[in-house]
């Protein structure tokens, strides 16, 4: 086998030491395809990534996320994977999306107990605040 192949782990030992919110980029032709050693397409939020990765869980339910780019890999350790917990995964890892489906959810119930656009306004306000509430509380 290829020494390139032990990168990945590496990578991933690196990223449990550091931070939460810690990227790592790489040359894409530094690395092999995270497809060849294990992750599998996944889904994430666009931010100008061609395409999304991501390995099983570690032991602690963690996950290395990789972003494809055209010239190079983007890497984080998700703090929660998403096949373990999606809403948690959620709430930890793309606090942004956790904070819209708050207010979302907050105008739908104003809607459907108000039925006017305030109540739908005041309930998207307080669906937003309860969700960076939660978002921040461990």
């Amino acid at each position: 086998m290829n020494h390139v192949y032990f990168l990945w782990p590496a990578i991933l030992q690196r990223l449990q030491a550091s931070p939460p919110g810690t990227r790592l980029d790489f040359p894409k032709h530094t690395l092999p395809h995270p497809r060849d050693v294990g992750a599998r397409p996944s889904a994430g939020l666009p931010v100008g990534q061609l395409a999304d990765y991501r390995f099983p869980p570690d032991s602690r339910c963690r996950g290395l996320h990789v972003h494809e780019y055209e010239d190079h890999w983007s890497i984080h350790l998700d703090q929660v994977h998403p096949a373990c917990d999606l809403s948690e995964h959620v709430r930890r890892d793309a606090p942004g999306a956790w904070a819209a489906g708050g207010a979302v959810l907050g105008a739908a119930v104003g809607a459907a107990l108000g039925k006017s656009a305030g109540s739908t306004l005041a309930g998207a306000g307080l669906g937003f605040l309860a969700a960076i509430v939660l978002a921040s509380s461990e």
